[in-house]
C-alpha cells in the first residue's frame, strides 16, 4: 500500500500532536517519584478509562486479534466482552485495598501484605512478563504492520517504534502516558469502528452474513471444541483477564494515580462500557474479512487487507494513526510500569535505599531505555508461532494462574503465608518454559491451552493452601489494612459526606453495564 501525499501528512500530524502532549503533560514527571510513576494522583475518571482501553490494546489485538476473529469467529469477543468479571474483581475488591495502601506498585501491596521476599519475587515475575512477551510481541506486531503497509523492513520498523514511543514516556512519566493514551484511546475506539460499519456495508447480507453460522456464530462454544471452548472461555475470564486488570502493573498504574477512590473506580467503569464498541473495533474487522475472502493466505494480514479494500483514499493515513497510536500506547506502557517496578520495588528497597527523588527518577529512564533495546532484540521470537495472538495467550494463560491464585488468597484468606506465596508466585518461570515445550516440542499439546490455565489455577490455590498450612504464620503489623473487608465496597467517607446524587453512584452505572452485557449474550449465546 502506497499513502498519497495527504495521509502521509495526517500520520506525521498525529505524531506530532502525540509527541507535543506527552512532553506538555509530562513536563512535570521529574519533580519527584509521585509525579513521574503516579502523575501526582491527580488522574480524573475519564482520563484512567480512556486509558485502561489504549493501555490494554495495541497490534496484538488489530493484527492478532482481528486474525483470530477471521479464524474462529463471534467466541474471540470474549477477550473484549468478558473482561467484566475481572473488571469487577478490581472495582469492588482489589482497588479499594490498594488506594487505602497508597502503593506505587503492585509488588508494593504484596510486600506489605507478606512481607518484602514475595513483593520482590512478584516484581522479578512480573519484569520477566513485560519483557518476554508483552514488550517484544507489541514491537513484533508494530513492526509487521509497518512492513505490510509501507513494505519497510520489519526490523528497521521495529527501531523506528522504540525510537518514537520511548521518547516521551522516558521523559514524562505516567502523566505523559495517560494523557497521550486519552487521545491515542479515542481514535483507537472512533478508527475500529469506521472500519466496523465501512465493513457491515461492504458485505452483502450484512450482520447477519458477518456473524455467520455453525459455531462461528457464537460467543460460547461447546466444552468439547478444540480451541475455543466455553471452559476455557470462563478461564480466560477469572484467570488471564482477572490478573490482567486486577494484579498488571501497566493496566492498574492508571487507577493508582487516580485523584479520588470515585475516579479510579469510574474509570473502570468506562472501560467496561467501552469494552463494547471494543468488540466491534477489533474482533468483528477479523469476521468481515473473513465474510469478504475466506482464503486469505495468512490470518494476521486480515486487518491490513480491511484497510486495503475498504478504507477510501485520504483517510487510509488516519487509520495508520489508529494503529501506530494502539502500539505506542501499549508500549508507553510498559516501559513506564515496568521502570517502576525495577525502580521502586528492586533498586530502592534492595540496591539504594537512601536514593533521592530525582535519582530514582533519572535510574527509572535509565532503566526504561534499556527495556526498549532489549524488547527489539527479543522481539524475532514472537514470529516463530503459528500467529501473533497465540504467543501472547499461550504465554499469559499459563504463567498468570499461579500470580492469580496469589491474589485472591492474599486479600481473603488470613492464614496465607510469605513461603507459601513466594513458592506460588515462582511457579510461572517453569510454567512459561511449558509453553515453549508445548508449542516446540509438542508436550500436553493434548489439552486446550485455557483449560489447562484454569487446572493450573485451582492446583496453585491448593499449593498454596497447603503450604500456608505447614508453614510459619507471621502477623505483621499491615496484615488488617492488607486484607478485603465488606465496608470497603462503599467511598470513603470525605467523598460522600457533602452528598453523594444517584448519577454519580458507582453501583447505579455498573448495573448498566452488566445489563448490556447481559443483553449481548443472550443474543449471541
Amino acid at each position: 500500500m502506497q499513502l498519497t501525499s495527504l495521509e502521509i501528512g495526517i500520520f506525521v500530524a498525529y505524531l506530532a500532536v502525540v509527541i507535543f502532549i506527552g512532553f506538555f503533560f509530562g513536563r512535570k514527571g521529574k519533580k519527584s517519584t509521585s509525579n513521574f510513576f503516579l502523575a501526582g494522583r491527580t488522574l480524573p475518571w475519564y482520563v484512567i478509562g480512556f486509558s485502561l482501553i489504549a493501555s490494554s490494546i495495541s497490534t496484538e489485538q488489530f493484527i492478532g486479534e482481528v486474525g483470530w476473529g477471521y479464524k474462529y469467529g463471534m467466541a474471540v469477543c470474549n477477550w473484549e466482552w468478558l473482561c467484566w468479571p475481572a473488571q469487577g474483581l478490581l472495582l469492588f475488591f482489589f482497588l479499594p485495598l490498594y488506594l487505602k495502601n497508597k502503593i506505587f506498585t503492585i509488588p508494593e501491596y504484596l510486600a506489605k501484605r507478606f512481607g518484602e521476599l514475595t513483593g520482590t519475587a512478584f516484581s522479578i515475575v512480573c519484569t520477566a512478563m513485560y519483557l518476554i512477551i508483552n514488550l517484544p510481541l507489541v514491537l513484533y506486531s508494530g513492526g509487521f504492520i509497518i512492513n505490510k503497509i509501507f513494505g519497510i523492513n520489519l526490523y528497521i520498523a521495529i527501531w523506528i517504534l522504540v525510537i518514537a514511543a520511548g521518547s516521551y514516556t522516558i521523559f514524562g512519566g505516567l502523566s505523559a502516558v495517560a494523557w497521550v493514551d486519552l487521545f491515542n484511546g479515542v481514535l483507537l475506539i472512533a478508527g475500529g469502528l469506521l472500519v466496523f460499519f465501512l465493513g457491515v456495508k461492504a458485505v452483502p447480507g450484512g450482520i447477519s452474513e458477518i456473524v455467520g453460522t455453525g459455531e462461528r456464530a457464537h460467543l460460547m462454544l461447546p466444552a468439547g471444541n478444540p480451541e475455543l471452548p466455553w471452559t476455557g472461555m470462563i478461564a480466560v475470564a477469572f484467570v488471564t483477564s482477572g490478573f490482567y486488570y486486577v494484579s498488571n502493573q501497566y493496566i492498574t498504574q492508571r487507577c493508582l494515580g487516580a485523584k479520588t477512590v470515585w475516579d479510579g473506580k469510574m474509570g473502570i467503569v468506562l472501560a467496561a462500557f467501552l469494552a463494547i464498541p471494543l468488540g466491534l473495533s477489533v474482533t468483528w474487522p477479523g469476521m468481515i474479512a473473513y465474510a469478504l475472502n475466506p482464503n486469505l493466505s495468512e490470518v494476521d494480514a486480515a486487518y491490513p487487507y480491511l484497510i486495503n479494500i475498504l478504507i477510501p483514499v485520504g483517510m487510509r493515513g488516519f487509520i495508520f494513526a489508529v494503529l501506530i497510536g494502539a502500539i505506542m500506547s501499549t508500549i508507553d506502557s510498559l516501559i513506564n510500569s515496568t521502570s517502576s517496578l525495577l525502580t521502586m520495588d528492586i533498586y530502592k528497597k534492595l540496591i539504594n535505599k537512601n536514593a533521592s527523588d530525582k535519582s530514582l527518577v533519572v535510574f527509572a529512564q535509565i532503566v526504561g531505555t534499556f527495556l526498549l533495546v532489549f524488547g527489539a532484540l527479543w522481539s524475532p521470537m514472537v514470529g516463530k508461532f503459528e500467529t501473533i495472538f497465540e504467543y501472547v495467550q499461550d504465554c499469559w494463560a499459563l504463567m498468570m494462574a499461579p500470580c492469580m491464585a496469589v491474589f485472591i488468597l492474599a486479600i481473603f484468606w488470613k492464614r496465607a503465608t510469605n513461603t507459601a506465596a513466594v513458592v506460588t508466585l515462582f511457579l510461572a518461570f517453569p510454567l512459561l518454559l511449558l509453553v515453549f515445550l508445548r508449542e516446540f516440542y509438542g508436550i500436553l499439546k493434548e489439552i486446550n491451552i485455557f483449560n489447562l490455565s484454569g487446572i493450573i489455577f485451582i492446583i496453585s490455590l491448593f499449593v498454596m493452601a497447603i503450604i500456608s498450612l505447614y508453614t510459619k504464620f507471621n502477623e505483621n503489623e499491615n496484615l488488617k489494612d492488607t486484607l478485603w473487608k465488606r465496608e470497603m465496597l462503599k467511598l470513603p467517607v470525605e467523598e460522600t459526606m457533602y452528598g453523594y446524587p444517584w448519577w454519580k453512584r458507582i453501583g447505579f452505572w455498573w448495573t448498566i453495564v452488566i445489563a448490556a452485557f447481559v443483553i449481548i449474550y443472550i443474543k449471541f449465546w
